[in-house]
């Protein structure tokens, strides 16, 4: 007996000598008694967000702020990361058409039904010949059988940006019918996005960050007051002002040239804005606002969304709030602009909203500065408790704090909350010292690693 223990303690060790760079994900999978995979990971940013290719201030990441980059950190550790540049006030929707657009190489098709529907062109921005994943592209164009074919890939997604993974999983998954009914119509070729006769699964892996699946609060109440244009006009005048002092090279490319709306010649990015904010657009069912709203979960435009039964989805929620009396009051964790959400978001009732009382108080007024906890566990769908410590700073303490039994594929894996914070620092926007969440995203990558192929 003891002779086989020692071989196979042996087994183990020229295992990890042979492949140091994997030996704990190897062990994790092997906790969850699967083989493992190692999939290019795609990093979906939030509402007034920006891809890797265009830093705020020219140098300011949006995972990881001035003083790093994660995603550049995670590919020099040996992975495949890329962050695609997504609409920053777009709807979820538009989003994932331009996620998809960016990863394949192709030019940006938001589909016949829905141009129609929201009264703008059905194409948008060319990323022909630029492909963030070309191997990826070769499930959709050419031939499938070419070397260096990416099978499948994995989705990490920040607030807005995990229903931006969702939706980008839904489409991967189940197409569209009705764009594929439109393309029929009209005798033209469908984007690949849309089709219903996909016969392979193409994302592994999902993991929300703070993610938005049941809305904020935040949003229904400014919409409510009358507060949001005020919001979104003084942080992108903010922002801009700050970087753009000459009002040259704008930071964000705001990707709604299908809706006509471009910057002029003559004008210069606050009177652009401003224009924005007064066009039909702005008010409309096709944007980051209404998709962040609580009410607008009820709607078709949102509840056709469903998870994929052959993807493993993961969640994670911030929480900087103290729960007293039946109201959450920020801590001293929380950065001082998001303090008086957390506060709003802590005290916040409408009984319109139905859906608040699907669950407790502190559930839903428990928060990270700008999300709800519960709706960043998952979708109204539901979640599954699945605890381990995702912020573990080392790859053994993060192997023994995970379940021994796998993650259930099809339905969200909720790893717990994200100890000291909020909305802002779970991404390192605004950190002047780097490495605070570091074991956070080397971590997610180790569990999206782990699943089965």
């Amino acid at each position: 007996m003891i002779k086989l223990l020692l071989l196979h303690i042996l087994l183990l060790c020229r295992l990890a000598a042979a492949s140091p760079a994997v030996d704990q994900t190897s062990l994790l999978a092997h906790r969850w008694n699967t083989q493992g995979s190692n999939y290019p990971t795609v990093f979906l940013h939030g509402i007034l967000g920006w891809g890797e290719a265009a830093p705020l201030f020219g140098s300011v990441y949006y995972f990881g702020g001035a003083c790093q980059n994660i995603v550049s950190d995670l590919r020099e550790q040996g992975h495949t990361v890329v962050a695609p540049n997504l609409g920053p006030l777009s709807s979820n929707w538009e989003r994932t058409c331009e996620a998809f657009a960016q990863l394949v190489g192709a030019q940006t098709d938001y589909g016949i039904a829905r141009s129609n529907r929201f009264r703008h062109n059905r194409y948008g921005l060319d990323y022909s010949g630029t492909a963030l994943l070309p191997g990826f592209a070769s499930n959709f164009y050419g031939d499938t059988a070419e070397s260096g074919r990416i099978e499948k890939i994995n989705l990490v997604g920040h607030s807005l940006g995990g229903s931006t993974a969702r939706f980008l999983t839904h489409l991967l998954t189940f197409g569209s019918q009705e764009e594929m009914d439109a393309c029929a119509s009209a005798g033209v070729e469908c984007s690949p996005l849309f089709w219903t006769n996909k016969t392979r699964p193409l994302v592994n892996g999902v993991f929300a960050v703070s993610g938005v699946h049941q809305g904020s609060v935040v949003d229904d109440f400014l919409h409510t007051n009358g507060g949001l244009l005020t919001l979104v006009k003084g942080l992108t005048s903010t922002i801009v002002g700050v970087n753009n002092i000459n009002n040259e090279d704008v930071i964000w490319n705001l990707q709604l040239d299908h809706y006509g709306l471009i910057q002029k010649e003559d004008e210069d990015f606050f009177q652009f804005m401003n224009r924005i904010c007064e066009s039909e657009w702005f008010l409309s069912d096709s944007t980051a606002v209404y998709d962040l709203s609580v009410a607008a979960h009820d709607t078709p435009l949102l509840t056709f969304v469903q998870n994929s039964p052959t993807t493993t989805y993961f969640s994670a929620a911030g929480v900087t709030t103290r729960y007293i009396l039946g109201v959450a009051v920020a801590t001293l964790q929380t950065n001082l602009f998001l303090a008086p959400f957390a506060n709003l978001i802590g005290s916040y009732s409408n009984d319109s909203l139905a859906v608040l009382g699907t669950y407790s108080k502190e559930d839903w007024r428990q928060n990270d500065g700008m999300v709800m906890l519960a709706s960043s566990r998952g979708p109204k769908s539901g979640f599954r408790d699945f605890q381990m410590d995702i912020q573990a700073d080392s790859e053994a303490a993060l192997v023994e704090s995970a379940p021994t039994t796998a993650p259930v594929k099809g339905v969200y894996n909720y790893v717990g909350v994200l100890d000291g914070l909020d909305h802002a620092d779970v991404v390192a926007v605004m950190d002047v010292v780097p490495g605070r969440v570091d074991s956070l995203y080397r971590n997610i990558l180790k569990v999206l690693n782990a699943l089965a192929p």
